[in-house]
């Protein structure tokens, strides 16, 4: 797992990087113990359990829409946020690529509850 300076101003303000891909991660702050994801130019930040309620909606593709034409920029998945007009586009290969950044980061998750029991 590599560290990640979220703040040069700061050394203590540092993210554990849990799970990547060329596109993105997930991260969880040193000082906070949130999780980062970052995926393309969006960041949410999440406790654990809102980093697995995400996951859920992503993988059961719950409230996700399917588009049968993609958007000019080939995203076909749309997933509608609580922000009105708000919305998060994907296409299968994003959606793949990040449910692997969570199988890794759930993982790594566990990895760690067990060598620090």
């Amino acid at each position: 797992m590599k560290n990640f300076q979220a703040n040069n101003s700061n050394p203590q303000n540092s993210i554990k990087i849990l799970g990547q891909s060329a596109q993105g991660y997930i991260g969880q702050c040193d000082c906070c113990d949130h999780f980062n994801f970052v995926y393309g130019n969006v960041l949410f930040i999440f406790t654990l359990q809102g980093l697995r309620n995400f996951h859920e909606v992503l993988e059961d593709k719950l409230d996700m829409h399917h588009l049968s034409e993609p958007l000019p920029n080939g995203k076909d998945h749309l997933l509608p946020s609580p922000i009105p007009n708000f919305m998060l586009a994907f296409n299968s290969h994003e959606l793949k690529d990040i449910s692997h950044i969570f199988q890794e980061t759930f993982l790594a998750i566990e990895i760690e509850k067990l060598i620090s029991s």
